[in-house]
């Protein structure tokens, strides 16, 4: 079932089964993971494909009227969440901007003369 280019669905796995949401956008940075909104944990966790896909079904007719609750939560989690994969300075702000080192450049008068020699004797 798809809807915004959400995929609706449940993780089975025993007592951590749950309601999942999977938004293809959301880029894990890994060809063999993806992350899905985990409603029990109320977090966008990383699954590894091949372990985690055979485990994922449709929701049944029954917990298809959990799906504006379950969007509901994986949006407001999603407000929250910073994929690995993104690029943290399009998403910098100026709080965190701030808090970069000042000058972290490296001056050749800094680098220790190791060999004992030096340009102004090659002069000579």
């Amino acid at each position: 079932m798809k809807n915004n280019a959400y995929w609706y669905g449940y993780l089975e796995a025993g007592e951590k089964g749950s309601l999942v949401l999977r938004d293809d956008s959301l880029d894990t940075g890994k060809p063999d993971t993806f992350y899905l909104y985990n409603h029990k944990r109320d977090a966008i966790l990383e699954y590894k494909t091949s372990f985690v896909e055979p485990k994922l079904r449709d929701l049944n007719d029954s917990e298809q009227e959990h799906i504006s609750t379950l969007e509901k939560a994986f949006k407001a989690s999603r407000s929250q969440f910073q994929s690995r994969a993104s690029d943290p300075l399009k998403t910098a702000t100026p709080e965190t901007a701030s808090n970069k080192p000042k000058n972290t450049e490296l001056k050749i008068d800094d680098v220790p003369d190791d060999d004992g020699f030096s340009l102004d004797d090659a002069e000579d």
